[in-house]
């Protein structure tokens, strides 16, 4: 079954497995859901989200796994991404 998987449920399997292992857990907020969330439903991964809004792939990581939060500048440009991303890809061209 595990085969069977995408890339982002494997990585949340593995997520689970490791809280209920004991590793320390991290708390997201909506900040950090709303990057996850925005990526997920234009169906990008990591790196080309990360292209779409011109910061770095571990930066989009960090945001989504909880390590950083987007500040308010970032924040409104994911929003900006998840309404029009045809206006990031143009600009971006």
């Amino acid at each position: 079954m595990a085969n069977d998987m995408s890339p982002e449920a494997q990585e949340i399997l593995n997520d689970i497995r490791a809280i209920k292992a004991g590793a320390p857990h991290v708390r997201l907020e909506p900040e950090h859901l709303l990057v996850l969330c925005t990526r997920v439903e234009l169906k990008m991964t990591q790196k080309a989200f990360s292209n779409l809004l011109k910061v770095p792939v571990a930066t989009i990581r960090d945001w989504e796994q909880g390590r950083r939060k987007p500040d308010c500048a970032a924040i409104t440009l994911v929003r900006v991404a998840r309404k029009h991303p045809e206006i990031l890809r143009e600009i971006a061209a």
